[in-house]
């Protein structure tokens, strides 16, 4: 039982949480999971789904909370996707609020060395 596994080897629930969100955030959450010890009997297709449902619901929040954000997709929406791909392996999500994000974003713009 997996439960038993991880209480034997001390790791409690927040150690997985843990493991499981940053997997999350990975451009390949099961390779990511794989190597960090963990799960190896997650469904890798179902992972991959919960990473993807991160990810858009990350870019509306941005999208909804930044005007900026807002306005780059429309001006490049390629250019603003590969902008948010590297905004998102960089920095974590820390709340589920637009203006939140936005805060985060516009704090990484600042400090990212990007091309626009």
């Amino acid at each position: 039982m997996s439960g038993d596994s991880s209480r034997r080897k001390g790791l409690g629930n927040a150690h997985w949480e843990s493991l499981l969100a940053d997997a999350l955030l990975d451009s390949d959450p099961a390779s990511a999971l794989q190597a960090a010890g963990g799960l190896e009997a997650v469904d890798h297709d179902g992972l991959r789904m919960a990473a993807l449902l991160v990810v858009k619901l990350r870019f509306e929040r941005l999208i909804a909370g930044s005007s900026r954000a807002a306005s780059l997709f429309e001006e490049d929406p390629g250019g603003f996707a590969a902008l948010f791909r590297r905004y998102h392996a960089d920095v974590k999500p820390t709340s589920p609020m637009p203006q939140d994000e936005q805060r985060l974003f516009e704090a990484w713009l600042s400090g990212d060395k990007h091309s626009e």
